[in-house]
This record gives C-alpha cells, structure tokens and sequence, in this order.
C-alpha cells in the first residue's frame, strides 16, 4: 500500500508520546491528550482509502504502537532475574502478551466501524478499551500496569474526582481528550483556521474543565480522622544477595526491631516492616513427621522465633502493634481437601499452602495472618491452573518458593491493640488494584498500608512508577497511606495524594509520621468498579447492535 510509511509513522508516534506521557518515563503528562491521535488518524485515512479491507489489515499498526509503548515503559521487567534466560522470558512474554491483549479493542472497533461509521465506532473504542482494562485486572494473566488512567499518578492534583470513578474515569479523560483532538484535526486539514474554532474550544474544554474542578476540589480537601503515630522499617536489604539465604533471617529481623526503637515512644500505634521481612527457618511437627520451611508456619506458631521476638519488643511498646510482610505456610490435615495451589510434602499425602503474607503483632500477644490475594502472574501464579497445574513448578523463583502461592477470597482489615487503626495490608503488586484496595475500605480500613520489596528491578522506573501508583489509591480511597519498601522508597501519602518525608533509595532508614485514621467512604468505595462493570454491558449491546446491522445489510443485498 502506497501510505505504508505515513501509517508506520503514525504508530510509532503513538507508541512514543504515550511513552513519553508515562510516569518515570518521560513524565511529560499533558502528552497522554494528544497521544493516540496520530494512530487514530491513521486509522482513519486507512478507513477512507482502504474500502472493503479486511477490519484485521490495520492491526499490524495497532500493535507496533501498542509494542512501542509497552517496551518504552516496562522494559525493566529485564530486571527482575539474575539469569539471561529468564530476564528475557520476564521482558519479552508480558510486553508481547500485553500487546496482544490490548489490540482486541482495536479490533472490535475496526470490526464495528462498518455498522456504527467511523465517529460511533470511536466512542465503542473507548467503552471496549474500559471493558478490557477492567477484564485485565481480573483475570489469570492480570497486569493492568499500564491502565491509561495512572498515567496521572505523578499529578495527582489533576485528578481528584478519581474519589467518585476511580482510575477508569481518568482513561475515559484521556480518550475523550484525544477524540475532540482528533475532531479538530481532521476539521482543520487543508482548510482556514476560523473553522476549527468550534472543534478547538470543544477540545480545550474537554482538557480544561476536569481539570479544573479537580484543582478546586485539591485546594479545598482537608484532612481528615483521628492522627495515629506510624513508624516505617526500611531495612535496605539486598534481595538477590542478602535476603533470602545470605544473611540470617532473624538477624535481619533484629536489624529493623533495632532501627525502629529509637523512634518508639507512647504513642506509637503501628511499626510496619517490608514485604517477605520474616523468613525465619521454622518447623511444624506432629505424630506422623517433622517438616521444615523457610518461613513460619500458620498453623503452629509456637515455634516461631520470630513471633516471639516481635513481641518481646512490643512488650516494651505497651500501645503498639507491628505488620511486617512475611513468608507463611499452612499444613492441612491429612486427607483434607484442599485447593490447587497447595502441593505435598515429600513422602507423605498432607499438602501445604505456601503464602506472601503479612503477620499483626499485637502488644496483647496476639497475631493475624493477611495472605496476598492479588498475585503476580508467572511469579506467584501459575495462570489457569486448572489447566496447567501439573506444570505449576515452572513459576519463577523470586524469594522463597516457586509454584503458585496460595491467597485468600476476604479482604481483611488488621486492627491495631488499641482498635484505632484498621489497616488494609496491601502486598506489593496489590497496590495497583483500585478496586482491590476499595474492597478493603468498605470493609472498614481507615488507613492503608503497602508492604513492598521493589529492589528486583533495580534503579529503573519500576519501582518509580509503583510508587507513584499508591498515590491514586490515597485519592480513590480518602485514605492515608503508609509505604514501606525493603530497599526504598518509603513514605506518608495524604488523603490528596501527597508523598510526605520520602526516604532515599537503595539505603537503610527509618521514618515516623502522623497518618489519619479518616472512616467516611468516599463514592467510588461504596460502588467499586462500575464504569468498569458498565463497559461489559455496553460492549456486549454494541457487539449485538453491530451483527444485527452486518444481518439486515446481507438481506437486503439478497
């Protein structure tokens, strides 16, 4: 085809600027209204010039920007391995999976643009594009890292109406923001400038007017809540050369009880340490054997030095309680049933659950396990293991134990001693869940807590862009958030999406600050995801309108 260049062009226009709009990537914000223009123009002029091609033929375009894109912003997934082998796998099956699955709403769209023309099939883009971001972070393969609405996590003042929609009300921004772009364009091609002014003020007021009013809404919000001390363990432990092997887990855990005492005082309500900080050597013995795991066992804490260290240092901290991440496992009875995950221990037929937990020390002695629900694809789960069970051992080994981990259906909240503090434990990758996190606020939380180990990716914009992804769930939510990395970077997020006293990276520290146990549920809380679930429903009433439009248009040619 003779516009082949101008198409390749266009795709890798779009692929970079939404690249360039990305947080620690390049960071230009403003980009992300202007991002998926040239592809859509592409798109369209491929439409006007390409009558009766196949709706397929434009998706070689489609997916180089989508490519482009992904590569740009999550190159650093390279990182999270020590071997060749695996660092390539890790870098090149998500982007590649990713792409693939961001490009069916691209092809519903080309398929609907012969029932709906090419302006109704734009806005079914936008409802099969939400459609999607909501289906990505449900299902077995999850990674919504790349929603379009957190491209606004580093502003966070732009959108504090995410408290009523939630993220997906920032990627309906954006797209609404591209279409008028869009429109002005191709009002303006080849003709005077009086007549984009109606198409230009429409996209001005689009990008304006959102804005605005989340600007007042910034400027207006106070904090609110009964305050709470907080104190944030940052241990700065190497994970591929310390953590999980090199340097003994009950020093380790001795170092972060050490750093925390200087800044424990009466009213300190909460020390929250790193995901995985607990990986103590523990056993759980019976009649029938005795069994050993690099971590303590939930069924038979007793035997968990770690536990009883925690709370010889709570006993000193009669007000306090402590939330530390930790690697668990629970055994079940013999001949019980139990799910997938589980596997057997050598020998015998009892299977065990391993977990990415965090343990509750409270200063009464008491305890409570939280076991991560939202689990890393290929990581931490071994995707439709109904199907692929047997192979569940292929999961990548990143601390501890390979084959899917086991999680829980509730989303608990964690009380303090004192009941004042009821925290949603959120678990590294959790944190990038909207509605995940909301479920934990409905159920009570009035402050969150993210426990997380961002050092396998290095000094890249991993771990820049997880952090700044917390920043949205404080908005969201109306919650503050207390963050807490093994190598960095701590900090305190306000219910506006503020960070406050960030700790360095890749160094050891220790941090005290006053959060607000605020309790009120903000719309999104109390409705969760309904754009997203509303998407599902529109995208199947747009799919059914444009197969009976294809049906009657067949009878007719009859």
């Amino acid at each position: 085809m003779r516009h082949r260049p101008f198409y390749l062009l266009c795709a890798l226009l779009s692929g970079a600027l939404l690249a360039l709009a990305w947080p620690a990537v390049g960071g230009i914000t403003p980009l992300i209204f202007v991002a998926w223009v040239p592809l859509l123009w592409a798109e369209e002029r491929y439409a006007r010039s390409a009558k009766g091609e196949r709706p397929r033929n434009f998706m070689p375009y489609v997916m180089l920007a989508l490519l482009v894109w992904n590569l740009a912003t999550t190159w650093w997934l390279f990182y999270v391995s020590e071997h060749l082998e695996t660092r390539l796998f890790t870098l090149i099956g998500p982007n590649v999976g990713n792409v693939l699955v961001m490009s069916v709403p691209w092809l519903l769209f080309r398929i609907v643009r012969r029932g709906l023309g090419g302006t109704g099939a734009r806005w079914a883009l936008m409802v099969f594009w939400l459609a999607f971001e909501r289906f990505h972070m449900h299902w077995d393969l999850s990674w919504p890292w790349l929603t379009l609405g957190n491209v606004f996590a580093g502003h966070t003042a732009w959108v504090q109406w995410y408290e009523i929609t939630g993220h997906l009300g920032g990627t309906i921004w954006v797209w609404v923001a591209n279409f008028a772009v869009l429109g002005m364009a191709l009002k303006g091609a080849g003709k005077g400038r009086g007549l984009i002014t109606v198409p230009a003020l429409t996209a001005f007021a689009v990008i304006a007017v959102p804005l605005s009013i989340s600007l007042i809404r910034y400027a207006s919000l106070k904090e609110s809540g009964d305050p709470a001390e907080v104190v944030l363990v940052q241990p700065n432990i190497d994970p591929y050369k310390e953590k999980f092997g090199a340097v003994d887990p009950l020093a380790q855990l001795d170092r972060m009880l050490e750093q925390a005492e200087p800044l424990m005082d009466s009213a300190t309500a909460l020390v929250v340490m790193p995901e995985t900080a607990l990986q103590e050597r523990t056993t759980l013995s019976n009649d029938n054997g005795r069994w050993v795991f690099q971590g303590p066992w939930e069924n038979d804490m007793r035997n968990s030095i770690s536990l009883e260290r925690i709370q010889a240092f709570l006993r000193n901290h009669p007000g306090a309680s402590v939330i530390a991440g930790a690697s668990s496992a629970k055994l079940y009875p013999p001949g019980a049933e139990h799910p997938l995950s589980a596997r057997l221990l050598d020998g015998t037929d009892r299977a065990f659950d391993a977990y990415n937990a965090a343990l509750m020390v409270r200063a009464d002695g008491s305890f409570e396990f939280y076991n991560k629900s939202k689990l890393v694809p290929g990581v931490e789960l071994m995707p439709f293991e109904e199907v692929l069970g047997p192979l569940g051992g292929l999961a990548l080994d990143l601390g501890g134990t390979t084959g899917s981990l086991g999680m829980q259906a509730e989303r608990s909240v964690l009380w303090s001693t004192d009941k004042r503090v009821g925290l949603a434990p959120t678990i590294c990758y959790e944190s990038i869940y909207g509605d995940h996190v909301a479920a934990h606020v409905r159920n009570g939380a009035n402050l969150i807590v993210i426990m997380t180990n961002d050092g396998w990716w290095r000094d890249t914009p991993g771990y820049k862009q997880h952090l700044l992804y917390g920043k949205l769930r404080a908005v969201e939510t109306r919650r503050d958030v207390a963050r807490c990395a093994n190598t960095g970077i701590s900090c305190f997020i306000d219910q506006r999406g503020d960070m406050h006293q960030n700790t360095g990276w890749w160094v050891k520290a220790t941090v005290r600050g006053t959060v607000h146990t605020r309790t009120d549920l903000t719309f999104y809380v109390r409705h969760g995801d309904y754009i997203g679930k509303g998407a599902y429903a529109v995208s199947a009433l747009l799919l059914l309108l444009t197969g009976g439009v294809g049906a009657r248009r067949k009878r007719m040619k009859a």
